[in-house]
């Protein structure tokens, strides 16, 4: 009876895993997430002279990348953020609607099949961290990132631990730019 419990778990287990990874992901899948530039104040601010810096610092980061295209808001901060990549290198830009859950942007990324390249999403502090959560880290904490840290970068990408195996995702936390004024101060 035990052992019949635990083969129905690696049974079931596996099915609630790979809901949690989209669909058409494959080896050569890699997600990069960035946090929106330094912005003003204001409802639907503009980027600050450091945030207009920091958007040609991630273009120079993600220069050689190979990014296929960059997902915004319909947000200034984001839009303006990624403005150097698309402007520069002539990539193109989806616009998608800030949410936690995501739903708007994991449909428009299906839509446009891209689960299956290399892309750029932005966001902002709130939703970076669930849009890492639905792209298939399912350890990954989901803690807002704080106010004044804007040069943190995440790499999501999908790898087989065997052969036959399902993919899982895994997440790199990198820097780029000048340091952010809590990142300074953290070192």
């Amino acid at each position: 009876m035990k052992h019949n419990f635990y083969f129905l778990l690696l049974l079931i287990f596996p099915l609630a895993v790979k809901a949690q990874i989209p669909q058409a992901v494959s080896a050569k899948t890699n997600i990069y997430l960035v946090r929106h530039a330094e912005k003003e104040i204001g409802s639907d601010p503009v980027l600050t002279a450091n945030g207009n810096k920091r958007a040609g610092d991630l273009m120079r980061y993600l220069k050689g990348k190979n990014i296929k295209r960059i997902y915004v808001t319909q947000f200034k901060r984001t839009q303006m953020t990624g403005d150097s990549l698309r402007i520069q290198l002539g990539i193109d830009t989806v616009h998608y609607q800030a949410s936690e859950n995501g739903i708007d942007l994991f449909n428009k990324i299906a839509a446009h099949g891209d689960f299956n390249t290399t892309i750029l999403i932005i966001g902002h502090s709130n939703t970076v961290p669930d849009h890492i959560k639905k792209a298939g880290v399912a350890n990954y904490p989901v803690t807002d990132i704080p106010d004044a840290e804007f040069d943190n970068i995440y790499k999501v990408y999908y790898r087989r631990p065997f052969f036959f195996s399902r993919f899982k995702a895994k997440v790199k936390k990198g820097k780029y730019g000048m340091p952010s004024a809590s990142s300074a101060t953290m070192q």
